[in-house]
């Protein structure tokens, strides 16, 4: 096995594990700030419990995750580069003899920016951005059923 199917098969393991590491963090650290604010929700109901400091904090310990993530991700990508049999990322759907359908293939690049449109989005999150959101789409739905 040459050293660069090597990097490439230990980066797609730290990849994988990674990635589930993330779902279970997302998960779990979700779970809790809504339990947690359910919790604080019955003592006081109108105390605003879902905001974006209390997300970040729960949320920060995640970052360094997210870097190794997107580390082992670019490791694997950058580690298949030169091979026209096996790219990483990207799946050929083989075109069977007799059929003239072109190959198609799904590249592992949109997930890449799938990953960084969800950094974008908690960065968002944790500099207040959701709170504006939530207010324009009230407004909005109560101007329009005539609420407001």
């Amino acid at each position: 096995m040459t050293r660069r199917a090597q990097v490439r098969k230990y980066a797609g393991n730290a990849l994988a594990g990674l990635t589930l590491l993330l779902a279970a963090g997302l998960s779990g650290t979700v779970l809790m700030l809504w339990l947690e604010g359910a919790a604080l929700r019955q003592a006081d109901p109108s105390a605003e419990i879902f905001t974006p400091a209390a997300a970040g904090s729960r949320l920060r310990w995640l970052i360094p995750v997210l870097v190794l993530w997107l580390t082992a991700w670019l490791t694997a990508v950058f580690a298949g580069r030169g091979r026209r049999e096996s790219v990483p990322g990207c799946a050929a759907n083989r075109v069977k003899s007799g059929e003239t359908t072109p190959e198609r293939r799904v590249c592992w690049p949109w997930f890449g920016l799938l990953a960084l449109a969800a950094v974008l989005i908690v960065l968002g999150v944790l500099n207040g951005g959701l709170r504006d959101v939530l207010v324009k789409a009230t407004n909005i739905c109560t101007e329009c059923i005539g609420l407001g």
